[in-house]
């Protein structure tokens, strides 16, 4: 027995080595090539390795479609008398009005980050892209922004494309003053510039959640309209923009500043006549026909402070947004890119209607100087979630604009006062999938200086109006 067990061990162990010396004979099998993307956690969800680098990528973007529904409302021309018939200089009577419009956006981002001894180095690309009709339509426009029957228009925006590293920002990235959330696009009455600014930026964090900003931006980015383009020529394109904010488990809150140069050119030094009949984009012009040419110069500013409570308490997301700014000269600290900055376009009229004013950062004082126009405001937003898929957002804001007294003896915008307030019901079936309904009402009271027995200072003149949209977004 023990022999044959000797026998059998042996035959198995020559097997065994028979066996490895001809797999060794065999040639190599590589691995197999890798069937899945390699996930980048260090800059949070989505992000994935470029195969054969070692720079993380994310991409992403939604699409929006929105119905509008504005009801129409009287018109006035430059006199402040009532509209009834088309007039390509004045507006269209109520009954000519369109009431709807139609949006559709697609948005595309790619953010590239990759590591380096001073942070990371980050490339990030925004495009958006729209197709618009009715009164949606950048193609609906005449001299106060109301019209008929507008051809439906296809536009692409450059939102972001920035270069960033240790601390520094290049290229066109979001706007260093406004704090505010864009939850309704373009109808808060605060500033928010949701195309983004061209810009130098640098942010030193200070650990504890302090951190602070300060840029060189671009002023016609961040322009307010106070005339024609041909009037409103900057001698210093630069607004120098700051900001100091901290960030805590409990929100956020921020201090921020700006001072933006304003200019105003005129063919005729001497001869400035701040309006021009039957021209709305030309409130606060400066306008002549004679003579040497000069440039009137005025600096503006602004400082305004943003507070963001979370509010988990209530509900989980819930959360409440403060602002409060002043500003003289700058009245985009106060707009920014909303409805209201300038509403005498295709987007800014989607909502008054009626005889509206620009809300410009200089006015005509005299027949050779200017001076800057002064206003503050406040305003709130507050988002609740009722359940996991329901939520709202409600928000209200002001603006008081006080103008400068002019000695002219011209008709001249003089103070303003905007009422806003809007309010939203958003049903999510499925993450990053909102369905939802908005409503928005708005009150401007416009003032004039040496109007007309139509349009007088003690009366002035009231713009009101509401709007409803129906949104579908989806996000990826």
């Amino acid at each position: 027995m023990t022999l044959t067990k000797s026998l059998l061990l042996g035959s198995a162990a020559t097997l065994v080595a028979v066996a490895g010396a001809q797999a060794a004979d065999l040639p190599s099998k590589k691995a197999a090539p890798a069937t899945y993307v390699k996930v980048c956690d260090a800059y949070g969800a989505g992000f994935f390795y470029i195969p054969g680098t070692d720079t993380c990528l994310h991409v992403g973007g939604y699409v929006r479609a929105e119905y509008q529904y504005t009801p129409a409302v009287n018109t006035y021309n430059t006199q402040g008398v009532l509209v009834t018939a088309m007039a390509a200089t004045t507006s269209a009577p109520k009954n000519l009005q369109d009431t709807t419009g139609y949006e559709v956006r697609g948005r595309i981002e790619v953010d590239a980050r990759t590591p380096t001894s001073m942070g990371p180095a980050r490339t990030f690309v925004r495009l958006r892209t729209a197709s618009t009709s009715g009164i949606r339509s950048a193609t609906y426009t005449n001299a106060v922004g109301v019209g008929q029957g507008a051809a439906a228009a296809n536009a692409i925006t450059l939102e972001a494309a920035m270069v960033q590293w240790a601390g520094f920002t290049f290229g066109k990235a979001p706007e260093n003053y406004a704090m505010m959330p864009g939850i309704m696009y373009g109808g808060a009455a605060w500033a928010g510039f949701p195309n983004g600014m061209n810009q130098i930026a640098y942010t030193q964090n200070f650990g504890g959640g302090f951190s602070a900003t300060v840029a060189l931006e671009d002023r016609r980015d961040s322009f307010v309209a106070t005339g024609s383009a041909t009037n409103s020529t900057p001698t210093n394109g630069i607004v120098y923009v700051g900001n100091v904010r901290l960030d805590q488990s409990w929100g956020m809150a921020a201090v921020h500043g700006l001072v933006s140069p304003n200019s105003y050119y005129t063919t005729a030094a001497g001869a400035l006549t701040g309006y021009t009949a039957g021209d709305f984009n030309a409130e606060y012009s400066l306008t002549s026909s004679t003579t040497a040419a000069s440039t009137k110069n005025k600096q503006g500013w602004a400082i305004g402070s943003t507070v963001q409570l979370k509010l988990p308490m209530i509900a989980a997301g819930d959360q409440l947004w403060l602002t409060a700014n002043y500003a003289d000269g700058a009245m985009s600290a106060l707009l920014g890119g909303s409805s209201y900055a300038a509403v005498n376009t295709a987007s800014q009229v989607r909502l008054l209607g009626g005889l509206v004013r620009n809300i410009g950062s200089l006015a005509v004082t005299s027949a050779t100087t200017v001076d800057t126009v002064k206003g503050w405001n406040v305003g709130g937003l507050f988002t609740h979630y009722w359940a996991a898929q329901w939520r709202s957002n409600f928000a209200a804001s002001y603006v008081a604009i006080k103008a400068p007294t002019t000695a002219l003896t011209t008709m001249q915008w003089g103070d303003a006062a905007l009422q806003n307030y809007m309010g939203s019901i958003i049903y999510s079936p499925a993450k990053d999938l909102d369905i939802g309904l908005e409503v928005q009402y708005a009150s401007l009271k416009n003032k004039v200086q040496n109007g007309t027995a139509a349009l007088t200072d003690s009366t002035g003149l009231k713009s009101s109006n509401w709007s409803t949209k129906l949104r579908v977004e989806r996000n990826f």
